[in-house]
């Protein structure tokens, strides 16, 4: 079963003020008096503590982990929520309505780029299905785009040729060896939380290519709109690019070359299959 719940990245996360930042403001838009509000994975239990602070009558919180519960319970009640932020801990894909009150605010932060890692697109259809979440319900985050881009990435280690999934230094948010895009990137995907929408991202795209050279991976990269006005790109704990090895192609500037790319949301790398062939060398 694959779960989320390393204290260490909830710590990064907790002080990554950009991104923290950006949730407050989305949480202080979205929640009003008399709301109740629904944190799911709420891991520091940060966003609760926003939740209760802009007005709302009730929070419910879930976490798996048995650390991150005890802990982020001991939060609320030492800030004086006690009675206002009620924690759970369960697996947020077996909550009901007999054990919460109907939410007009969900906040699901279990975002990585693409969607690919956790487990923010299981849970939120789970939800529906339980009738949690309707048409009424607004989430936070509202939407993301899972973009891809064509690139050449150096996958030398050690003197080996390495083809591993390839991530961004958390600080510097730079990719530690070189990398080149010969191709523009493509939104495959646009997801509203809100509505319906498939856990398996099955795509087909056709990239021109503007710098000749050799495809060897695909650069997946994240926006999101947490809320009205509120934009998140990739920050030190959130959404950093992510380059992805890819079959060997030799591409030539002006040609054409075709992707196929399925994988299921929340499952890691363990079921992502893509193809690229050549359809078109040269102009």
């Amino acid at each position: 079963m694959k779960v989320w719940s390393d204290v260490e990245y909830v710590y990064r996360c907790l002080a990554d003020v950009e991104r923290t930042a950006a949730f407050e403001a989305a949480i202080a838009r979205s929640v009003k008096p008399g709301h109740v509000v629904l944190d799911l994975g709420t891991g520091s239990g940060i966003m609760a503590l926003f939740a209760a602070r802009a007005g709302a009558r009730k929070v419910y919180t879930v976490e798996i982990g048995d650390y991150l519960s005890r802990a982020s319970a001991r939060v609320f009640a030492e800030n004086g929520f006690a009675e206002r932020i009620v924690p759970l801990r369960m697996d947020a894909r077996d909550l009901t309505l007999e054990l919460i009150e109907k939410p007009d605010v969900v906040v699901c932060e279990m975002i990585t780029t693409g969607l690919i890692g956790e487990m923010q697109a299981p849970v939120i259809n789970a939800l529906k299905g339980a009738a949690i979440i309707d048409e009424h319900t607004l989430i936070v985050p509202a939407s993301l785009d899972i973009r891809v881009t064509l690139v050449h990435v150096d996958f030398t280690f050690f003197g080996f040729q390495v083809p591993f999934p390839m991530f961004v230094d958390y600080f510097s948010r730079e990719f530690e060896r070189p990398y080149e895009r010969l191709s523009p990137t493509l939104c495959l995907r646009s997801i509203d939380f809100g509505q319906p929408f498939a856990e398996t991202l099955s795509a087909e795209a056709e990239f021109g290519i503007s710098k000749s050279g050799e495809v060897n991976g695909l650069l997946f990269e994240s926006s999101t709109k947490v809320a009205d006005g509120v934009q998140l790109d990739g920050c030190i704990s959130y959404c950093q690019p992510v380059i992805v090895p890819a079959p060997v192609h030799v591409a030539a500037e002006g040609g054409r070359i075709h992707l196929s790319l399925e994988y299921e949301m929340g499952q890691g790398f363990d079921k992502m299959r893509l193809d690229l062939r050549v359809t078109n060398r040269s102009r």
